[in-house]
């Protein structure tokens, strides 16, 4: 899949309902058919030398439709992640508030999507499981790897992002 925007081409993800990312975080198609939230799950990765955004990636919750930024003309990748967030009632990310919607807004302020309220399924974490509050992503597309040399895929994380907040709705 190149940069634009598309259907999940990516093994484990179904796309013939919104919401159903089955083989991720557990996230099976009967479970999450029924919960597609209007809204925009995004994930950056940013250089630990320069600080800036190499790559990021987002996806509608209640569409499956997504966009994968791998590089190139940064405001051109964040024009069209504003498009994409067209519609929506929320953006939602795993450490968003903190992290995510900071460097965004470094790199654009102008960006509509800064301006719709923001969810972050970190800062929900404890509240939803407060005898597990886990902090972390479970990325098993990693397993196997060295973590140290791992690279991590933003599309990927939005999505176990989707399903932790599925998760986390569940819990309430």
């Amino acid at each position: 899949m190149d940069q634009g925007t598309s259907k999940p081409e990516l093994e484990g993800v179904r796309d013939s309902a919104p919401g159903t990312y089955s083989g991720y975080g557990g996230v099976s198609p009967t479970d999450t058919a029924a919960f597609a939230p209007r809204c925009l799950s995004i994930d950056l990765e940013v250089g630990r030398d320069d600080a800036q955004i190499h790559r990021f990636a987002a996806v509608r919750g209640d569409t499956g439709e997504s966009f994968h930024f791998r590089g190139g003309d940064l405001n051109a990748g964040l024009a069209k992640l504003d498009r994409l967030a067209d519609g929506v009632a929320f953006v939602v990310g795993h450490n968003l508030i903190d992290f995510d919607a900071k460097y965004l807004a470094a790199s654009d302020s102008d960006l509509r999507l800064l301006h719709l309220p923001q969810v972050d399924t970190l800062r929900l974490n404890p509240l939803a499981f407060p005898r597990n509050p886990y902090h972390h992503l479970v990325k098993h597309y990693q397993d196997g790897q060295l973590k140290h040399g791992s690279r991590n895929d933003p599309e990927l994380d939005a999505r176990l992002t989707l399903g932790v907040l599925r998760d986390q709705h569940q819990a309430f």
